[in-house]
């Protein structure tokens, strides 16, 4: 009788146990590269709008619609160069020399490259001329510059 009990047992046991779904095995996910575009925008609406020249604020939605669209080197390095002559020359650290920056732009063919540029560009500009909420921005908005290739 135990026996029979153990085998019942066990039949039901190994019946539900091959009625389970099979899983895959757990991936690992690699991080996804961030669209520059994004990253030009993030960076362009963490300054201060008092840091603009007037112009921009006629100009501020057609640029940024633009800078999302961005894909390539040499247009993320254009809507730098024209991010830069919408800055107020009171925005830029003392001693920052934006006409070295605009001759880079021009000589830049990666993404990587382009990072670097808007990275030199945020840390020519003043602490000041950003938003509060930058502090907390920035670690992940440079995570994302670093993923660019």
């Amino acid at each position: 009788m135990k026996f029979f009990v153990l085998l019942t047992f066990f039949v039901t046991g190994y019946t539900a146990y091959a009625q389970l779904p099979k899983t895959a095995a757990p991936t690992v996910a690699t991080p996804a590269i961030p669209n520059a575009g994004s990253l030009l925008a993030q960076f362009t609406e963490a300054i201060q709008p008092a840091q603009f020249t007037d112009a921009f604020a006629g100009q501020r939605s057609n640029f940024l619609g633009n800078a999302r669209k961005v894909a390539t080197a040499a247009a993320f390095a254009q809507q730098i160069s024209t991010l830069v002559g919408f800055l107020k020359p009171s925005a830029f650290r003392q001693g920052f020399n934006v006409q070295n920056l605009l001759q880079t732009a021009g000589t830049v063919k990666t993404l990587a490259g382009a990072a670097g540029l808007v990275r030199s560009l945020e840390g020519g500009l003043r602490p000041d001329a950003f938003s509060a909420a930058w502090k907390q921005q920035r670690a992940g908005w440079l995570n994302g510059l670093n993923l660019l290739k």
